[in-house]
């Protein structure tokens, strides 16, 4: 009896730790097609189209996180964080003493904030609601654009 115990736990243990590492893949990010990722200060709009085939999928970086890695390992721009937060993003530079923080929107509706706190911007006549996840937790989608801007607090 103890033998088959045995064996009812080892197959019960290989199966959980199975388990685990599918649930870690993230069914919300494309690794086909394109998307488009926009920086926006003011007037001046830079567009980068992603093909999503590029983004590494190492799994160092994830969700917009990793699309900004593969951009500015492409050369095509520079990032830089500190605490979890983008400080730069291309010509964006987080202006806290202005009250200017870098600030993410996306198109992709299971990324919406629905806090009483969302915001909401316009581009070429399109709406994007701000994102209620960090950059790392964002989908990637084929045909999403995210728009990366500059909330004015204060």
């Amino acid at each position: 009896m103890k033998k088959y115990a045995k064996i009812i736990t080892a197959i019960l243990l290989v199966t959980l730790l199975a388990l685990t590492f599918v649930a870690c893949i993230d069914p919300d990010n494309n690794s086909q097609g394109t998307m488009t990722l926009v920086l926006l200060n003011g007037d001046d709009a830079k567009e980068y189209t992603v093909d999503l085939s590029q983004i590494p999928s190492d799994g160092n970086q994830t969700g917009l996180m990793a699309v900004l890695d593969y951009l500015q390992s492409d050369g095509q721009l520079t990032y830089a964080e500190e605490g979890g937060l983008l400080t730069q993003v291309g010509i964006l530079t987080d202006q806290r003493v202005d009250g200017k923080y870098i600030y993410i929107y996306t198109d992709v509706e299971t990324d919406f904030d629905v806090s009483a706190y969302a915001v909401q911007i316009t581009y070429k006549e399109k709406s994007y609601t701000n994102s209620g996840f960090g950059a790392s937790q964002m989908s990637i989608k084929d045909g999403c654009t995210i728009v990366i801007t500059y909330l004015i607090w204060g």
